[in-house]
């Protein structure tokens, strides 16, 4: 398909960018300080988060949030099935992680529920496949880093929990939660979105069933589409979207004819992310689109000879491989309750200790593994396997699940998947041309809101992305004053892939850059989810993104050292009463001649709830600040003109 823009380069884009920014203030600071030069916009940082280097599955992206209140941004990390890992932020580099919980965690969401002055944690908990519904877990951190709680919350309704989100539906100032699920047969007719109410003191009380999709719509997203101060919810991910309209205290309605039209009829949506692109000072939307991981899939790289494989569900056998030397397979994952590896006509069951030993990785049930076979331990091929219609429920006789490998002569070698979870592998130096699968084509949207209306826009606005992506995150990143896009691509198993970032041309299109330095580099995995922070607090937003099947990425921003933009942040604090907590303020510049809004709890997340109170605000070339305003969700406010920018202004020690 045809590009609406040429990729062009980064540094060109930046300069095109700055030429024509803000007008100028009168000046009250000096440029902001410069990095050390760079070639790109990001570069991975190296020894700033001690995440480990083995790749496992993950449940959506970070969670960014000062759970100890010293002042830096900490992150939550979910290594699905497997942990749940805090990475404390030391001053802009991270400790080793600390264990939250573990085993099979979803959705997480952090705020201080009960208004005591310390975060609290809420996890929902996977269903074991609908065989085992659970109850949410409820942790509190204190400011020495000491977790208490685990507790599961009695009260809640079992399911198979997906996404938590917060809000203060009533405007309170107490959070309450929408969380969603996997509907079990008993929620078939009500559906799995519970909405609770907050009394105060985190007391939650069972409110509502609200609407909901299909039953792979257990996605989320909280918003304010017509702007009248009431949370809105939506829910997406199966075959439409739907939105549930905010009214008095704890109502709400389907709005979903009302503010989308047909455009409700967008199928999976992998995240929708609030953006005012246009600066119009209402809330556009931004939707990446991919399908659930329930097909087999295949992908081959002629230019490396990866050829990598993706299975579930059904048996599934590859088509014969051509290999050059011995079969090596890198990045096997599998998942419970199938985890065997069988070799050769004798279907010998693999010592996993002697691979170790051999390919030099431990072998780890929850992790990435690697095998290397040679062809005459491994000739031959059994009967019975991956027969043509057979099910996981019903295999022939003999034929155990898992992983089989065998060679059959002539360099060529047969593989196997016969598991109901997902296993997945990347196989090397194949020869032959095997022929991959083909995603369908599912292009992100961009939607304009135009007094509470969504229209289409995407490709008057020059966003051409004809694949499936994971992610979209709205954020400046190179603090001119206008939201930019980033995109987490599905991408190709069997290669790494560079992401798409969208920089915004003041609200009339945007261009995609080129060389901004955010590559995948995971082999066997595919895109998962990205969100910022501003891990060192130097004003610019960093990335830090997540592979399905791969690692945590952490991107440091160098905007500092290519442009003179400059920045305020705003570190949010309660309300003045402490009536209401930092989830939903508000933060209002109006700076130039332009207003720019950030909300603390804005997120790319489909399943968490963020709780980063660093907001940032890119100025360009704006040297002032004429007024800032913040709103917290109970109606408290609190104005003040800030003497300098180019800095990180703390509520807390605000005169």
């Amino acid at each position: 398909m045809p590009s609406f823009t040429k990729p062009i380069n980064l540094a060109q884009l930046i300069l095109l960018l700055t030429a024509s920014q803000l007008t100028a203030c009168a000046s009250e600071n000096s440029t902001p300080s410069k990095d050390n030069k760079v070639d790109t916009l990001f570069s991975e940082t190296h020894g700033v988060l001690p995440a480990e280097e083995r790749a496992r599955r993950k449940w959506d992206g970070a969670i960014v949030g000062d759970l100890d209140g010293n002042g830096f941004q900490d992150l939550l990390l979910t290594e699905h099935a497997y942990k749940v890992f805090i990475y404390w932020n030391e001053g802009g580099y991270f400790s080793p992680p600390t264990e939250l919980v573990q085993g099979d965690m979803h959705g997480t969401a952090i705020a201080d529920f009960d208004k005591d002055g310390l975060v609290e944690v809420i996890i929902a908990q996977g269903g074991g496949n609908g065989s085992n519904p659970r109850k949410p877990r409820h942790y509190e951190i204190t400011r020495d880093r000491e977790i208490t709680g685990g507790e599961q919350l009695s009260h809640f309704e079992k399911g198979r929990g997906r996404s938590v989100k917060v809000l203060d539906a009533n405007n309170d100032g107490n959070l309450d939660l929408f969380l969603t699920g996997f509907a079990t047969p008993e929620q078939f007719k009500t559906g799995a979105n519970h909405f609770y109410s907050n009394k105060g003191a985190g007391q939650f009380t069972f409110n509502a069933h609200l609407p909901f999709g299909d039953r792979l719509s257990y996605r989320s997203s909280i918003t304010d589409f017509n702007q009248d101060g009431e949370s809105d919810i939506v829910v997406y991910g199966g075959k439409n979207i739907v939105l549930a309209k905010g009214g008095e205290g704890y109502s709400f309605t389907d709005a979903t004819d009302e503010a989308l039209g047909e455009l409700q009829k967008i199928s999976h949506a992998s995240s929708i992310s609030q953006i005012d692109f246009d600066g119009d000072g209402d809330y556009d939307w931004v939707i990446s689109r991919s399908e659930h991981q329930f097909q087999h899939e295949t992908y081959y790289d002629p230019e490396t000879k990866r050829f990598a494989f993706f299975a579930r569900f059904q048996p599934s056998q590859l088509e014969d491989l051509t290999i050059a030397g011995p079969f090596k397979l890198e990045n096997l994952q599998m998942a419970y309750p199938h985890y065997d590896v069988f070799v050769g006509k004798d279907k010998r069951l693999l010592d996993v200790k002697a691979q170790a030993v051999k390919t030099g990785q431990s072998w780890n049930r929850s992790g990435n593994n690697r095998i290397e076979l040679t062809q005459e331990a491994s000739q031959g091929w059994p009967e019975g396997l991956c027969v043509k219609g057979a099910k996981m429920k019903s295999l022939p006789e003999g034929s155990k699940p898992g992983l089989y490998i065998g060679y059959v002569g002539d360099n060529k070698w047969r593989v196997c998947s016969q598991t109901q979870s997902a296993t997945a592998g990347v196989i090397n130096n194949v020869t032959s041309t095997p022929s991959p699968t083909l995603n369908p084509p599912l292009p992100a949207k961009l939607l304009e809101n135009r007094n509470g209306r969504f229209v289409d826009v995407t490709q008057s606005m020059r966003i051409n992305i004809n694949e499936q992506t994971t992610s979209t995150l709205a954020a400046d990143f190179n603090n001119d004053g206008w939201t930019d896009l980033f995109f987490m691509r599905y991408g190709n198993m069997a290669k790494e892939i560079t992401q798409y970032l969208y920089l915004n041309n003041q609200g009339k299109s945007f261009s995609l850059a080129s060389n901004h330095g955010v590559i995948s580099t995971d082999i066997g995995a595919t895109g998962a989810g990205a969100e910022v922070i501003d891990y060192d607090r130097d004003g610019d937003a960093d990335l830090i993104i997540a592979n399905e099947r791969g690692k945590w990425h952490l991107f440091e921003n160098h905007t500092n050292s290519q442009t003179n933009n400059h920045f305020l942040g705003i570190k949010v604090t309660t309300s003045p009463s402490k009536q209401a907590d930092i989830f939903g303020a508000k933060a209002i510049v109006s700076a130039c001649g332009r207003i720019q809004t950030r909300t603390v709890g804005d997120t790319a997340s489909a399943y968490a709830a963020t709780y980063n109170s660093d907001l940032l605000f890119g100025l360009g070339d704006c040297k002032s600040v004429d007024m800032v305003t913040i709103r917290w969700s109970n109606g408290e406010s609190k104005q003040f003109t800030p003497k300098r920018i180019d800095q990180y202004i703390d509520l807390a020690t605000l005169e």
